[in-house]
């Protein structure tokens, strides 16, 4: 095991978290991770989908009303994942999926950012047809989602294939 890795795992923070029987380690950090994911997910997709064409009697404006909800639920995501890392540094850092899903991270939070600031500022957005650009953001987004979600919950799996010593990804 690398010395770094071992000196994070080895901590108290990380021991705690791992070995803790107080709900406030592992288990709530855990769900708060997933409740997190949830509202940023679940919160980005229905605008996503309202872009799209699904919904079409909810205001796109009322819908930017959400965005600073994303971003609460982002800072949840980012607090709890990095405690998760320090409990399982090892796990994660050796296993290519885990830096699939940091860039599919940096995608979708991306493109939040990007339809919150060019599609749902739009000073027109109501009067007239929802552009072709800020439709592929949104089908880039649903795309970025559903696989940042899939290689999340590969991790749980993947690490356990090198253990063994054969490659996640080849």
């Amino acid at each position: 095991m690398d010395p770094f890795l071992a000196f994070i795992e080895d901590g108290a923070l990380s021991n705690w978290i791992r070995s803790s029987e107080s709900i406030f380690a592992f288990p709530a950090i855990i769900t708060l991770h997933t409740i997190g994911m949830g509202f940023l997910a679940g919160g980005s997709a229905a605008i996503d989908l309202r872009i799209l064409g699904f919904a079409p009697g909810i205001s796109l404006k009322a819908m930017g009303r959400f965005v600073p909800l994303l971003w609460l639920a982002f800072a949840v995501n980012a607090a709890s994942g990095t405690l998760l890392l320090i409990a399982y540094p090892t796990k994660a850092l050796t296993n290519p999926v885990f830096y699939i899903k940091l860039c599919l991270i940096a995608l979708a939070v991306g493109l939040v950012y990007r339809i919150s600031r060019t599609v749902l500022r739009e000073p027109d957005i109501e009067q007239k047809p929802v552009a072709k650009y800020a439709k592929v953001l949104a089908l880039t987004s649903l795309a970025a989602w559903v696989a940042l979600i899939t290689a999340g919950r590969l991790l749980a799996y993947t690490h356990k294939w090198e253990l063994l010593g054969v490659r996640a990804i080849t």
